[in-house]
């Protein structure tokens, strides 16, 4: 949870979080891009070399494993995760590269990641003299392969932005931005939430297909690509009209100590939290996954069936069929 000083810090205007606990793993070699064409639930052939790109790594059961960002480093790959999962997303990979020209390796040495985020966010990268990106999604190019990239935002923070910038540039990042109170990486993840953004973590892997948790909608899902791991488990869920369950954002005073979401007269957890932070104003924003019936009828409470009931709030986005 963000403490008393982050808080305050960023009710007064943008602050700058050093994502310490994300990782980058580098996806290298002649046949990277085709390689990862073959193993995610992203178009990587199509991502340009300035773009940025939600992407999703099955099981062959159409579970995810990994929900990564993903760009273009020259000829290379790069994805960024959180780092609990990295190490064991980078051995799983490398099961697969066979005869291929690909080699996977931790390159979270040579990056960092900053996360500025609050009113004011974009006006502070101008006055550091740099021209930040206009639209949600899109990214400005720097010298080195550094990289300013504008992340969508949510009702209660819609300015967020994501630096990656060389690890032995770091220091100067910092003196760029000296204006900027710095705070701890939960603010950056409560701030993931509120932009209704998903992770996966190592006790949430193999739990969801990508639509359950909106990755379709997001742009993570390319349903015309070729093959991958799961491929048809989650194009089934889709054109079959199977999406019976879905992520919702939701605000709590308190969470109970576990991970399930029950309804009032059900014997049995309805769903499951995706992601808790601690929310600026107090007790816990969350994003929990459940049948769309379930959250419709309300009476929901994470963690515990005495916990405060859940408060919907209305997701930054509107839920969409992109095969349509």
């Amino acid at each position: 949870m963000p403490d008393a000083a982050d808080r305050a810090a960023y009710a007064a205007g943008p602050v700058l979080a050093r994502l310490g606990d994300l990782a980058v793993l580098a996806v290298e070699g002649a046949d990277a891009l085709a390689f990862l064409q073959g193993q995610t639930t992203m178009d990587v052939a199509a991502l340009a070399p300035d773009s940025w790109q939600l992407g999703g790594y099955c099981t062959p059961k159409g579970r995810l494993l990994a929900i990564f960002q993903a760009w273009r480093q020259g000829g290379d790959l790069r994805l960024l995760l959180p780092a609990g999962i990295a190490p064991g997303i980078a051995r799983r990979l490398s099961m697969f590269v066979l005869r291929a020209k690909v080699k996977i390796r931790d390159a979270s040495a040579d990056w960092t990641a900053l996360g500025l985020l609050g009113a004011g966010s974009a006006a502070a990268l101008s006055a550091a003299g740099m021209d930040p990106p206009q639209l949600p999604g899109s990214s400005s190019l720097l010298d080195g392969g550094e990289r300013i990239v504008r992340l969508p935002g949510g009702a209660s923070c819609p300015e967020r932005f994501l630096l990656l910038v060389r690890a032995e540039r770091e220091a100067q990042w910092h003196e760029l931005l000296a204006a900027l109170p710095p705070v701890g990486s939960p603010l950056w993840w409560w701030s993931q939430i509120d932009a209704a953004v998903p992770s996966v973590f190592p006790d949430t892997q193999e739990l969801f297909v990508p639509q359950a948790v909106n990755l379709e909608v997001l742009g993570g899902v390319n349903f015309r690509k070729g093959c991958y791991p799961g491929q048809e488990i989650v194009a089934r869920s889709q054109y079959l009209g199977k999406l019976r369950r879905r992520m919702f954002l939701a605000h709590a005073a308190e969470l109970g100590e576990g991970a399930d979401v029950y309804q009032d007269g059900a014997a049995e957890p309805v769903g499951r939290i995706v992601m808790a932070a601690g929310a600026p104003e107090g007790g816990w924003d969350l994003l929990f996954e459940c049948p769309t019936d379930k959250a419709e009828r309300g009476g929901l409470h994470a963690g515990s069936a005495g916990a405060p009931a859940l408060q919907l709030r209305a997701l930054p986005y509107v839920l969409f069929d992109p095969t349509a």
